[in-house]
C-alpha cells in the first residue's frame, strides 16, 4: 500500500473518531441528571403543573372499563371548557350508542340504544366510586393533573432515587385506623426524578375504605402542556374493584366547540 494511501486512511479513521465523539458527548450532555430539587422548589413545581394553560380541551380516547359485574371498551370524545363542563360521545366502532354531559354539579347520559336517558347530581357518581366524587376529580383526571391537589395543605416530603413523594398524611395516622377522622382522605403524588412529570397518585379514605391508583404514562408535550398518552385507573372498595384504561388520541387545545346534550323529546327515563 502506498504511504498516501496509509495517510488517507489515518486522516479518515481520524475523523470518524473525532465525530463519533462528538456525536457521543452530544448525546451523553442531554441525558446528564436534572438537578436535585429542595422541599421548596418542590413543592413550588407541584403547584405550577396543576396549572391549566388553556381554557378549551378536546380529545379522543379509547376506554377499558372492567368491574366485576361488567367489561366494555370504547371510544369517547371529550370537549372541555375548563372549570365549567364537559360533554361528548360514547361508540363502539362507527356506531355512536351515546351521549353524556357533565357539568360542575350533575351529569347527563342518552343511551341511543334504548331510546332513553338519565340525569343525576354527583351523590350517583360517589355511590358508584364508593367515596364522594366532585366535578374536580374527572377534570384533573382526564387532563393528567394532581388529583385532590390543595395548595393549603402541608405535605410530607420524601426523596427516593427513582421520585419525590408528597404525602397529606404522616404514616402513623394510617396505622391508627381507630383514630381516623371521617373526612379524611389522604393522598400521595409520586413525581419522577428524571422527568419532573407527576407518574403517580395514590388516593386512600379510610372512612370508605376505598383505594385509588392512578398511573400517568408517557406523557407528551402539547404547547407546554404535558398531557399522558395513557392513563391507568384502579379503584377498589368494599362492593366492587374497577379498572380503567384511557388511551389519549388526537388532542386539540383552545379550539372552541359547542358543548352539551341534547335529549329528544321521545326518549324516556333510563330504569
Amino acid at each position: 500500500m502506498k504511504i498516501n494511501s496509509i495517510h488517507y486512511i489515518y486522516t479518515l479513521t481520524a475523523a470518524v473518531s473525532f465525530l463519533l465523539l462528538s456525536c457521543k458527548t452530544k448525546a451523553d450532555s442531554g441525558n446528564e441528571p436534572m438537578k436535585r430539587l429542595n422541599d421548596k422548589e418542590l413543592l413550588e413545581h407541584l403547584d405550577s403543573i396543576n396549572i391549566i394553560p388553556f381554557e378549551f380541551f378536546y380529545s379522543k380516547i379509547g376506554i377499558d372499563f372492567t368491574s366485576s359485574v361488567r367489561s366494555n371498551s370504547f371510544k369517547a370524545t371529550v370537549k372541555m371548557k375548563i372549570d365549567s363542563a364537559f360533554s361528548g360521545t360514547l361508540s363502539v366502532g362507527p356506531v355512536i350508542g351515546a351521549t353524556y354531559l357533565v357539568a360542575t354539579d350533575s351529569i347527563f347520559f342518552t343511551d341511543k340504544m334504548k331510546s332513553c336517558y338519565f340525569k343525576e347530581d354527583f351523590k350517583y357518581l360517589s355511590m358508584i366510586f364508593g367515596t364522594e366524587i366532585a366535578y374536580n376529580f374527572f377534570q384533573d383526571l382526564i387532563l393528567g393533573l394532581p388529583v385532590g391537589y390543595d395548595e393549603d395543605l402541608k405535605y410530607n416530603i420524601k426523596h427516593t432515587r427513582d421520585f419525590y413523594i408528597l404525602s397529606s398524611y404522616k404514616k402513623r395516622e394510617l396505622k391508627k385506623p381507630d383514630d381516623k377522622e371521617e373526612d379524611n382522605i389522604f393522598v400521595q403524588y409520586y413525581i419522577n426524578t428524571a422527568t419532573r412529570n407527576l407518574d403517580k397518585i395514590s388516593i386512600q379514605v379510610p372512612s370508605d375504605t376505598v383505594d385509588i391508583d392512578i398511573d400517568y404514562m408517557n406523557r407528551v408535550n402539547y404547547d407546554n402542556f404535558m398531557l399522558p398518552e395513557l392513563t391507568k385507573i384502579r379503584l377498589v372498595h368494599p362492593r366492587d374493584s374497577i379498572f380503567v384504561n384511557m388511551d389519549y388520541g388526537s388532542v386539540k387545545l383552545n379550539e372552541r366547540k359547542e358543548i352539551g346534550i341534547n335529549i329528544p323529546e321521545s326518549y324516556v327515563k333510563c330504569d
